[in-house]
């Protein structure tokens, strides 16, 4: 992005352990960090404003399904990955701060392009914000 990189939380193991995955966030210059729990991707949240959080339904010390209501109304979006007897499915239940609960499960396949599609949203609204003309302040005195 221009000047500024997506910036993604991969959490739990079907994000964390995906190669294919940090691969293409690394072509796509985006910033990631890990967590392996529930407590440790709170503690992240709290600490970065994230464009992306990839997480794993059940984290190790708890279901994730707080971080709906915790994301709702920030700029970020969230898609949680169930585990299935073949691959990961990433149901998208946030977008960029809004409840999106009736979403399609995406196969891992089909994350890079649903990936590619929010980073694209994420720079036009970037180049958006800087194209808006900044109003001089103006002078409060005292009458």
């Amino acid at each position: 992005m221009d000047q500024q990189q997506m910036k993604v939380l991969l959490a739990g193991n079907s994000a964390t352990r995906s190669p294919a995955l940090r691969k293409w966030l690394r072509n796509h210059q985006c910033q990631y960090q890990l967590a392996d729990s529930f407590e440790k991707t709170c503690r992240l949240l709290c600490e970065t404003a994230f464009d992306l959080v990839l997480c794993q339904y059940e984290l190790r010390d708890r279901a994730a399904f707080p971080l709906l209501d915790w994301l709702e109304g920030t700029h970020t979006s969230l898609m949680l990955s169930s585990p299935s007897t073949k691959a990961a499915r990433w149901l998208p239940v946030i977008e960029q701060g809004t409840r999106c609960v009736d979403r399609p499960l995406l196969r891992t396949r089909d994350l890079p392009s649903a990936l590619e599609k929010l980073q694209n949203t994420l720079i036009k609204e970037f180049r958006q914000e800087k194209e808006i003309p900044e109003q001089p302040l103006q002078r409060v005195g005292a009458s």
